[in-house]
């Protein structure tokens, strides 16, 4: 895969890219060529990195798959090739699965139909396809019910029925037919796999996510990182911090700059590119809510800072200009750290400079997200309502750390609510505000737009949609990513997209 920038040639942040920029959870302040276009929903078919790179990796990974299964009979005695096997089948339904929710009808190959220019079978026949494998992977003895251990981060029946519930929720979307109680059926199946939420919603997203029981009994699917085993730039840390600290430590030299990086966020440095958007913000509860301040949020889930290093406040709209505003404008999301769940470095101070690459591990699935799933399918197909409460209530009791009047009733879940803080008026708009306050930044937001209806269109407008500094409506093509032309001019057969 050739890109420019080498860090957009990895799935998962190219892929946040395209589940995040878009919408109104995060604006980048970088100046690649690519980011105006994806902070405004305004793109076409010329080449844009991160769609390249989310298209090309998931068809890589399912090329990796199709080969190892074509091979697997053939291994050694004494391999797994059940276990083994339905890894590789399960990589390759999510690869799959990314296609579906971001290309809609990429073409489609396995190990039993080999082709040099594969077909096209329509976002159904994918949806089909998938289902059967992730079932079949579920419902067989090859996976452990939670991958635990030296194990951690291997696919497991837990990470195959949350695929599972994560598609039925969205079926509508993929095949025009709804499947709620499907998608709560799988739910449950999550459930029954003895996963628990973390007490701590902070200690999910820290650099010791991989190691720290707390979390590790939340996350079902994690992507593994590894600041030694895994140098990648594919890091949410030193995207969403700042590049320039306080004036007395960007004029001290030495490594004094690289060791407050260190002690205030995990690594030697920031790249002040993504902050959050003010409907973002404004999706929180504050102890005033016409006057937000960071220090002043109810709902603990929304960690941000809204004054830069030398004290000056950040604005909670980002104005007239997006691009290199970082440290003045928009508030910072301070989610991802690669510190440790107690906030301490994870690393002495005087290695400050070696500090390049974080430990977080970054959750592609995890319980809380079932929660949500199994509270939305139950409002929307009117079944178990009091089970989806709580539910819901159990994540509410944790950001609100159990103060205050957070617990919610069966009337809020199926009510119709205004998006965030002044949005219209949606059916079930609670839990799609709800589902923004523990997921913001994970990679949910586009697919949940897309759920609602609000995605394209101007029926709900927030900051830069459109390229208009308060929003305007926009042409629904950009439900779909285009199919890259790389492949379009390398694959005859394929149709594109419709209105690209």
């Amino acid at each position: 895969i050739w890109i420019g920038d080498s860090g957009n040639t990895t799935l998962v942040r190219s892929w946040f890219i395209l589940q995040t920029h878009p919408t109104d959870e995060l604006k980048n302040a970088n100046n690649d060529a690519w980011v105006p276009n994806l902070n405004s929903m305004n793109w076409g078919t010329t080449r844009i990195e991160p769609v390249e790179a989310v298209y090309q990796r998931c068809m890589y990974i399912v090329a990796l798959a199709n080969d190892f299964l074509k091979n697997l009979p053939n291994a050694p005695q004494g391999i797994d090739q059940d276990s083994f096997g339905a890894q590789a089948r399960f990589c390759r339904a999510l690869a799959y699965y990314t296609l579906m929710d971001t290309f809609g009808n990429p073409p489609f190959i396995t190990e039993s139909n080999y082709s040099v220019s594969p077909a096209q079978i329509g976002r159904d026949g994918i949806f089909n396809y998938i289902e059967s494998e992730l079932l079949e992977i579920a419902n067989s003895d090859a996976l452990p019910g939670r991958a635990t251990g030296a194990d951690y981060g291997r696919a497991s029946k837990g990470a195959a029925w949350g695929l599972l519930a994560r598609m039925y929720l969205n079926a509508e979307v993929y095949t025009g037919t709804e499947r709620y109680t499907d998608c709560m059926n799988a739910c449950q199946q999550v459930m029954d796999q003895g996963y628990q939420l973390a007490t701590q919603y902070s200690a999910l997203f820290s650099g010791d996510n991989t190691t720290n029981p707390d979390a590790t009994q939340e996350i079902i699917f994690p992507v593994i990182l590894d600041g030694d085993a895994t140098q990648t730039w594919a890091n949410l840390v030193a995207a969403t911090h700042p590049v320039y600290v306080d004036e007395a430590t960007e004029n001290a030299g030495g490594t004094a700059k690289q060791e407050m990086c260190l002690n205030e966020w995990g690594i030697r440095e920031g790249w002040a590119g993504y902050r959050a958007t003010s409907e973002l913000v404004r999706m929180f509860e504050f102890a005033d809510n016409d006057n937000p301040a960071a220090d002043q949020i109810l709902d603990k889930r929304g960690i941000f800072r809204d004054h830069n290093y030398n004290d000056e406040e950040l604005t909670l709209r980002i104005g007239s200009t997006v691009v290199g505003t970082f440290h003045n404008n928009g508030w910072w999301v301070y989610k991802w750290t690669n510190l440790g769940h107690d906030g301490q470095p994870l690393y002495r101070t005087e290695d400050a400079a070696t500090i390049i690459w974080p430990d977080t591990d970054i959750p592609l699935l995890r319980l809380a997200d079932v929660y949500l799933m199994y509270a939305e399918a139950a409002a929307r197909s009117g079944q178990n309502l009091s089970t989806a409460v709580s539910l819901v209530n159990q994540l509410r009791a944790r950001g609100y750390e159990n103060q205050g009047n957070y617990t919610i009733n069966e009337n809020w879940l199926t009510a119709s609510a205004p998006v965030g803080y002044n949005g219209p008026s949606v059916p079930y708009g609670n839990i799609l505000n709800e589902r923004e306050r523990e997921l913001y930044w994970e990679g949910q937001r586009r697919t949940d737009l897309i759920r609602f209806g609000l995605f394209t269109g101007g029926t709900y407008l927030w900051e830069w949609k459109n390229n208009a500094e308060n929003g305007a409506a926009t042409n629904e093509r950009y439900n779909l990513y285009p199919i890259p032309q790389t492949d379009m001019q390398a694959n005859g057969g394929l149709t594109q997209n419709p209105g690209y």
